[in-house]
């Protein structure tokens, strides 16, 4: 057993020698993991990590070092930047130089700039997890989550506690809409550090996203136990007290905070969301001068500007609505950094890996519950439709399920045996969700919209399952997602008219696409005929699912699972028409992007 410790010692001593810094920490980190308590381990890793530090280069005086942070405490990143420059002329080599560099131009919001610096310092030392953390944190503001993740990841190779790399983490899950594994790392996080205030708020906040509001509020108490005075946990709190049906209290809860901070932007919104907006309503006044407050930015100010949108919509001002909706999109869409060419590009690699159907994975054991899944456009009736099935006896409501994009995010479609490798742990893993929300019935919904895309992926795993593809007008749906102020970032084409009506065409080429390669497979239900004949749609709908009649399902304002989704309240009406509608009014500002429409008529 000595002589395989020393032969490993050995090779990493003479790795490290050779300037094959990875290699060496790799193989003392192996050797820690057999042997965590092995101090020849730990000293050589520690060796290991200052020689790093200590190899890269000539570092500049002190005296220079102090000037540039002179002018970074002035405030004039711009000047520091412009020196640093020539001092790295001077030095290349320098990590000091580098990091300052690097700092600056992240001050003056060059992300671009800011993420290839740290980038290098990354190559430089890859044993410093700070470079990874900032690469990480210039990556989420670019949108760049999946690289944004691989830095948080990279951290915790270093260091599998810490508590920012967790919680960082969670945010770009919840960024891509995984919320469950969002929910595992703020966890983490908080176990790692109890009184990591932003942790616990980002577990309380994806915790509501759930329902478990019980949970949600303790994070909030512990919050409050730690920073009494946290604005954004008693804003929390007071959302928690209206969900558990207090809304009296609520709404004391929202005005004590609002009389600390009269303009603070998360309390403005649920306030704003709770009034009864009235023609030269004063609190107009209050959310305008607001909006003139240069400390709210983001998703605070687009938050105010959808809830000032909403408000005109009400009142039936259109023009002065859609001002408000513009600005807040504009916000979203600066905050994401979307661009069509991402979806376009993934579009086109799933179609070319999908040129012709893929063959089925071989039949499971003990397989069941079934999926039933209900996709299309998002606010195409989704909701509605899978309150309509599981009204039905033998049907589980699922919701959005987020294990198909979670387990085909980095999925290579071009390689040709990646679903048979990928497969069959993907369908178990999606079989065991299924069965923690199935309780005794036989089939679970699953109305995650954009699993539109998976189609052919669907039917590799699960071969018979059922798939209804939603239909509605696209001048309904585009501006009903244009107007609504979604909760995460998974929609990001949503923030543009014409990034919509591109993805929308995106979106019916794709459907075309599974039509064709499987005919007759798919269940395409016409929103719009929904609302006209809902008995005849109805019946057919239940008769393709291959169920038994069941009266209830005629009446899904009466089905008692709770939505979660943006139309939960839409859902707890009957059936009506006319909602297709709605855009008409904003005809004015939607009709050049919508005249790329080509409106379906046909089914």
């Amino acid at each position: 057993m000595a002589g395989s410790v020393d032969k490993l010692l050995r090779t990493a001593q003479t790795q490290a020698k050779s300037g094959a810094f990875r290699e060496a920490e790799a193989t003392y980190r192996e050797l820690l993991a057999r042997f965590p308590a092995n101090k020849r381990a730990q000293a050589g890793l520690a060796e290991l990590a200052a020689t790093v530090a200590n190899a890269v280069g000539r570092e500049p005086p002190r005296q220079l070092i102090g000037q540039l942070f002179a002018l970074k405490r002035a405030g004039r990143d711009r000047d520091m930047v412009a020196l640093v420059k020539k001092a790295r002329m001077q030095f290349p080599r320098s990590l000091a130089l580098l990091e300052i560099h690097a700092n600056g131009l992240s001050a003056l919001n060059d992300r671009e700039g800011a993420a290839a610096l740290y980038r290098e310092l990354t190559k430089l030392n890859p044993l410093n997890p700070d470079y990874f953390g900032n690469l990480g944190n210039e990556l989420m503001l670019l949108g760049k989550y999946d690289e944004a993740e691989d830095a948080y990841e990279r951290i915790l190779e270093l260091q599998p506690t810490n508590p920012v790399a967790l919680n960082n983490l969670g945010n770009v899950k919840n960024r891509l809409e995984f919320n469950k594994e969002a929910l595992d790392h703020y966890e983490a996080a908080v176990k790692a550090a109890p009184n990591y205030v932003e942790a616990r708020l980002n577990l309380a906040e994806t915790l509501l996203s759930y329902g478990d509001v019980a949970k949600a509020g303790q994070q909030v108490e512990e919050v409050l136990k730690i920073d009494p005075g946290n604005l954004y946990a008693r804003t929390k709190g007071a959302i928690v007290t209206a969900r558990m049906g207090d809304k009296e209290a609520s709404r004391e809860q929202i005005e004590a905070v609002l009389a600390i901070e009269p303009h603070f932007g998360p309390a403005l919104k649920v306030k704003a969301g709770n009034h009864t907006f009235v023609k030269d309503d004063p609190f107009f006044g209050v959310m305008d001068v607001a909006l003139q407050d240069p400390t709210i930015v983001g998703k605070d100010r687009a938050n105010l500007e959808f809830t000032l949108g909403r408000a005109r919509n009400d009142l039936d001002e259109p023009e002065a609505a859609f001002a408000h909706f513009a600005r807040g999109n504009a916000i979203r869409k600066e905050l994401v950094g979307y661009h069509i060419s991402k979806d376009e590009k993934l579009f086109a690699e799933i179609k070319a890996g999908f040129a012709e159907p893929r063959p089925a994975l071989p039949a499971e054991t003990g397989q069941g519950p079934d999926p039933i899944f209900i996709l299309g456009m998002p606010r195409s009736g989704t909701t509605l439709v899978e309150q309509i099935v599981t009204a039905h006896p033998m049907v589980a409501p699922g919701g959005e399920l987020t294990d198909l994009g979670t387990g085909l995010r980095r999925f290579d479609w071009a390689d040709p045996n990646g679903l048979q490798e990928i497969g069959p742990e993907l369908r178990a893993s999606y079989r065991e969700t299924l069965k923690s929300l199935a309780g005794d019935k036989p089939y679970v919904t699953d109305k995650m919209p954009l699993n539109f895309r998976f189609i052919g992926v669907i039917k590799v795993l699960f071969p018979d399952a059922k798939i209804i593809n939603l239909h509605r007008d696209p001048r309904a749906v585009l501006w009903s997602i244009y107007h609504h102020n979604f909760a995460s970032d998974g929609n990001a084409y949503a923030h543009d008219l014409d990034d919509l009506v591109d993805y929308w065409h995106l979106y019916k080429d794709m459907m075309a696409h599974w039509n064709a390669l499987y005919p007759g497979q798919i269940f395409d239900l016409k929103y719009e005929a929904l609302t006209e004949d809902p008995d005849t749609v109805i019946r057919s709908l239940i008769d393709y699912l291959g169920l038994p009649w069941d009266e209830a399902c005629l009446r899904p304002q009466d089905n008692k699972r709770v939505a979660k989704t943006a139309s939960r309240e839409q859902v707890k009406k009957p059936i009506y028409k006319g909602s297709s509608n709605a855009w008409q009014k904003y005809r004015p500002f939607v009709e050049k992007a919508f005249s790329r429409l080509d409106v379906w008529t046909d089914a």
